[in-house]
């Protein structure tokens, strides 16, 4: 019997179609429980070196790990409920303006449905660019969009690697 299968309740794994706690024992244990999962989740979410950050569907800021917050040069008390459009993705890489309608994070909650880029950079504090790689998927609550979850890594390392390998392919054509 797998573990999402199992009768006892110290056993189970939660996973897609399962309300994340389904207990036969008590209410005080279930509680437990739920406080127990909650501090795993906290844990995840702020372990990781990738950055986590939710918005409403206002596009207000609503959760933050420090991964998120350390990379955009903020303190994650800082970014509660402000506009992660345009506090962090105000502007293409090219300098030109980026409006909101158009961004790809937004269209994860207007169209319901998750994306992934690799070819745009958010905005620090100071107002430089970091090359990112981003995903946003719609936090669905009860059948509604509530928001979304956005998830990126600074890939800076990675463009400079791809510039010296393309420059190296360039000396290598022209020494042929």
């Amino acid at each position: 019997m797998s573990d999402r299968e199992s009768k006892d309740p110290k056993h189970r794994t939660p996973c897609s179609g399962d309300s994340l706690l389904q207990t036969e024992g008590s209410t005080a244990d279930a509680i437990e429980e739920k406080l127990r999962l909650a501090d795993h989740l906290k844990l995840l979410v702020e372990s990781t070196d990738r950055g986590i950050y939710g918005i409403d569907r206002q596009g207000r800021c609503t959760f933050v790990n420090p991964a998120a917050a350390q990379m955009l040069g903020y303190h994650p008390d800082e970014l509660l409920g402000e506009r992660m459009h345009q506090l962090v993705h105000h502007t293409r890489s090219d300098g030109s303006p980026y409006p909101e309608e158009e961004c790809p994070i937004y269209r994860a909650f207007e169209m319901n449905r998750g994306t992934r880029v690799d070819s745009e950079v958010l905005w620090r504090r100071d107002e430089t660019p970091i090359p990112v790689e981003y995903s946003s998927y719609p936090i669905i609550r009860d059948g509604a969009v509530e928001g979304a979850i956005v998830t990126f890594v600074d890939i800076t390392e990675r463009r400079r690697a791809e510039e010296r390998l393309k420059e190296s392919e360039e000396r290598f054509r022209l020494l042929a």
